[in-house]
């Protein structure tokens, strides 16, 4: 029985691994702005280092993936895709320390869970974030606790909101009196002081860099108290939810609560968390609310959606009835988990920004590239802070360059997440010396992408399917409203 069960999680784990490689395979862009951004800061970290300090960049995911950068976007994405893996081992690691039978559930329940899928291959900090929390209860259960308070302390430095979960292993272990984690707890905030400090040589750049989310305005409104919980099949999938509320019926019928307990508050504590800091009238944050904000807690419902449905597997006596309900759940967890992602082709800002590059690189070699734009930065390789070939936008680098390509793109011109002089569009326009080249309009639905909707229809007879299929891929990508001007100084 042993030797079936080790087949099961190898061709479980095979199985999250072929989908895996299929969906990198089919993605030559990246997972939103955010994820094209950070790529670009951690190519050229060792160009730019010093602009690595901020919160926005995260000091932990920069060193993360600084190396497999190196290797261009496949080298990131293979990197994290890897660590989603080790995640989803460590998960079931847990579930056999428990002694739940059938805990290779877990790894189809964590691997194709629509959001957490979606950034399993990108350089976003959720991921890292998620790998030390599952890392932490591992540990935490194996009885060490320097090492769980090392791993949870860490999360600092990729989520600083997550940090409260090092604060729930510090107090348990202050109450066992184990003193020394009270340092330990520390552990990763102060890394980040001392490398801010050191790269900036300002011992208050941290207390600054730490409250630039409560600064910034929201885009949004923000959200309801029950955001998280109404679009939980959409974050953690439509099989995913339903066991995890299957698991707190089991748990609390044969009061088992204590054994789960960890894993409970730190789920609902970082649903909590996130709702708070996107909530309507309160304005704590500039959160709006993004759905891969709380897939971080992803792996822990998946643990606790395991239990569950370990229960209901259990419940079953016939062995094609279990093979049978395999197959079913299997598929509908595909089919509304991987299913409802989007490869993550190009979007058209990138091609754009290639086209530009050719531009560059054809017609005016020896011109300064000038944007705020990351993108054009990725494009011509260089950093998106400044480089041989690239620097920002400003009314300086305008009287600077003599022969210059200007990119100037609209949102960019308002944006209150770009800090620093801008240049206005009119000023470039009045210039006598600059003078318009190209112009790119356009609107892109970047839906298709996503295999599933091609199945949408907008008939009436197909309503319903539509609705559903809307439910499920919402946030998981974007329209784009592209709106560029190219200007050749000389």
């Amino acid at each position: 029985m042993e030797t079936i069960s080790k087949y099961r999680v190898l061709l479980l784990f095979l199985l999250v691994m072929i989908i895996q490689a299929i969906w990198i395979a089919y993605s030559d862009g990246f997972y939103f702005i955010d994820d094209s951004c950070h790529f670009n800061y951690n190519r050229h970290f060792f160009e730019s280092y010093n602009v690595s300090i901020g919160a926005w960049h995260r000091i932990g995911r920069v060193w993360l993936f600084a190396l497999p950068a190196q290797f261009g976007l496949k080298g990131v994405q293979i990197a994290s895709a890897a660590l989603f893996l080790v995640t989803i081992y460590f998960a079931y690691k847990i579930l056999k320390i428990k002694n739940v039978k059938y805990a290779e559930w877990v790894i189809p329940i964590i691997g194709f869970q629509p959001v957490l899928f979606n950034i399993s291959y990108t350089v976003l900090a959720e991921l890292p974030a998620a790998f030390l929390i599952v890392l932490s209860c591992y540990f935490y259960f194996k009885d060490r606790y320097v090492l769980t308070m090392l791993c949870s302390s860490l999360i600092f430095i990729f989520r600083t909101e997550y940090f409260f979960v090092a604060g729930i292993f510090l107090l348990i272990y202050l109450y066992r009196k184990k003193w020394l984690a009270l340092a330990l707890f520390i552990i990763g905030p102060l890394t980040w002081y001392l490398y801010s400090t050191i790269i900036s040589m300002n011992p208050n750049q941290f207390f600054y860099d730490m409250a630039l989310h409560a600064r910034l305005p929201r885009i949004e409104e923000g959200i309801d108290w029950y955001y998280y919980f109404i679009h939980s099949p959409e974050i953690y999938g439509l099989i995913q939810t339903l066991f995890f509320i299957v698991a707190i019926g089991y748990i609390a019928f044969k009061k088992k609560f204590r054994d789960y307990a960890l894993m409970f508050i730190i789920a609902l504590g970082g649903i909590g968390v996130h709702t708070l800091l996107a909530l309507k009238g309160l304005n704590l944050s500039c959160s709006v609310g993004q759905l891969r904000y709380v897939a971080v807690v992803g792996p822990m419902i998946g643990i606790i959606s395991t239990v569950g449905i370990s229960y209901f597997y259990e419940s079953l006596r016939a062995k094609d009835t279990r093979i049978t309900m395999m197959v079913i759940f299997l598929a509908i967890m595909f089919m509304f988990g991987p299913y409802v992602t989007p490869f993550h082709n190009k979007f058209q800002i990138e091609k754009v920004s290639d086209k530009i590059a050719d531009l560059v690189h054809t017609k005016y070699k020896d011109y300064m590239a000038l944007s705020n734009l990351h993108y054009v930065a990725n494009s011509l390789d260089q950093p998106a802070s400044g480089g041989d070939h690239f620097q920002n936008l400003t009314p300086e680098n305008i009287q600077k360059y003599d022969k210059a390509v200007i990119v100037w793109e609209k949102s960019l011109e308002t944006s209150p997440f770009f800090e620093g002089e801008r240049e206005p569009l009119k000023n470039l326009e009045s210039n006598p010396r600059i003078k318009l080249v190209e112009s790119f309009t356009d609107t892109v639905n970047n839906c298709t992408s996503i295999p599933l909707y091609k199945y949408r229809s907008d008939d009436l007879e197909f309503r319903k399917t539509r609705d559903l299929i809307d439910y499920m891929i919402e946030n998981q990508t974007t329209w784009e409203n592209i709106d560029i001007k190219v200007f050749v100084k000389e």
